[in-house]
């Protein structure tokens, strides 16, 4: 179960990161030029946070079933000094449930406002959740590095 789980995660995640950084890109574009939100607009958003969603589902997934955190939880204290587990064990999917959840607070508060206020909550919003995932992205397996 875990290789395929991971492997949807792993390639899931480039398409989460085009959805998110068009949506941010689109939104500042959309905020800057005086645009009012539309229909079209929050489906865009909508698409991005059920990819979102969808991805940390999977990895909630695999935070239960992964070898590697579950070496970390047998001894927990020894595994936050080590950079990897560490990562692995909190980091990653801590930073990745405040980036889901800022993406949802961009939704529930921009889903019914027509003004061009919802581009810029929502620009704002997507930007830091962006940059969230990008901090806590595993690098060396990404680049296989490690």
């Amino acid at each position: 179960m875990f290789n395929p789980t991971f492997n949807l995660h792993h390639y899931l995640a480039y398409a989460v990161l085009t959805l998110v950084a068009l949506f941010a890109i689109y939104s500042l574009w959309a905020w800057l030029s005086g645009k009012e939100s539309s229909a079209k607009d929050k489906k865009l958003g909508l698409s991005a946070m059920l990819a979102v969603h969808i991805q940390f589902t999977l990895g909630l997934i695999l935070y239960v079933v992964s070898p590697t955190v579950q070496q970390a939880f047998k001894d927990f204290g020894l595994a936050m000094k080590s950079s990897n587990l560490r990562l692995y064990a909190l980091e990653h999917p801590l930073v990745m449930l405040i980036a889901a959840v800022l993406i949802t607070v961009a939704r529930i508060k921009t889903k019914r406002i027509d003004s061009n206020s919802a581009h810029k909550t929502n620009f704002i919003l997507y930007t830091i959740s962006l940059l969230l995932i990008l901090s806590r992205i595993p690098w060396a397996k990404w680049l296989g590095l490690s």
